[in-house]
């Protein structure tokens, strides 16, 4: 199916249709707001502000939704109250997941939108993403994994289309390593690090992971730091914000890559088969352990 019949089946599932949209500003929410627009939905963004995504999330948000035309409410909460977060337990992205679409389905319903969607796509369901599973159980819909786009189709189409979107939507508590804790100091450290490597590299995309006191940068474009004296200047930056070693990854992933769809699908078949190494282990059982033990409710 080509990306043109995939995103006019998108338009199809929003035309005139009253939508809440949990609106990042990232490539997956910003598209879907345009296709709305262009579909000729009635369109409510709500972003649900956190505490701690990368300082220029919220204004980018805010200016984004108002060049796309559609109405835009901010949530605000504070992640760094949370304990489950704070301790960054393997339970975060749940937890996260629980409070963000519990308030925007409660601010959409008290705004007259009851359908509520997100940017899921096919590719974010074969991550390792604990956290989609609120998606469904929230009742969260998600026009283009129902359309079958993958990450590669939608960024294509961005750029196609010159659509301009927010690269900078992942929460800071995923820099820090798992069971370590989350604390403002360390949300601080990497938000300044990754917005002084990104000034110094001109990278667009820059994540600066901690573990231990030790920081790892990844970036977009590699070939951007390498030079002596931008490797200088950063270590001396990253330095002054106590960090003890300063790593560089020289494998970043951005998880734009094509899916695999099965060489043996027939032509016509309405089911699409995928085919790719998983990042975890499937455990039906431990599964539904875990999220009877979370008792989440919707």
């Amino acid at each position: 199916m080509s990306i043109d019949i995939k995103i006019n089946k998108v338009k199809e599932i929003l035309k005139n249709k009253k939508i809440a949209l949990a609106f990042s500003a990232g490539a997956d929410s910003t598209l879907l707001a345009y296709l709305a627009k262009e579909a000729g939905a009635d369109v409510l963004a709500i972003t649900y502000d956190n505490q701690i995504f990368p300082s220029e999330f919220l204004e980018f948000a805010k200016r984004r939704a108002d060049e796309l035309g559609i109405r835009h409410e901010i949530i605000e909460g504070n992640f760094l109250d949370v304990d489950d977060i704070v301790e960054n337990s393997p339970k975060r992205c749940l937890v996260c997941r629980r409070i963000m679409y519990g308030a925007i389905k409660q601010k959409a319903h008290e705004e007259g939108y009851e359908i509520i969607i997100d940017g899921n796509n096919i590719t974010d369901l074969t991550h390792d993403r604990p956290g989609i599973l609120m998606k469904y159980a929230f009742e969260i819909e998600s026009p283009f994994i129902d359309a079958e786009l993958e990450t590669y189709e939608i960024h294509k189409f961005i750029e196609d289309n010159n659509i301009e979107f927010s690269k900078s939507t992942t929460c800071l508590a995923t820099r820090v390593k798992t069971n370590e804790t989350v604390t403002i100091d360390k949300v601080h450290r990497i938000d300044h690090g990754e917005a002084f490597i990104k000034d110094i590299t001109d990278c667009e995309v820059v994540k600066l992971r901690e573990s231990n006191n030790v920081a790892t940068i990844e970036l977009d474009n590699i070939e951007n730091i390498l030079d002596s004296e931008k490797l200088k200047t950063i270590y001396d930056e990253l330095k002054k914000a106590q960090y003890e070693k300063i790593l560089l990854n020289i494998d970043f992933n951005d998880g734009d890559d094509e899916l695999v769809s099965d060489s043996e699908l027939e032509i016509g078949k309405s089911n699409l088969t995928l085919r790719k190494k998983l990042p975890f282990d499937i455990n039906i059982l431990e599964t539904s352990k875990v999220l009877n033990e979370f008792n989440y409710e919707s």
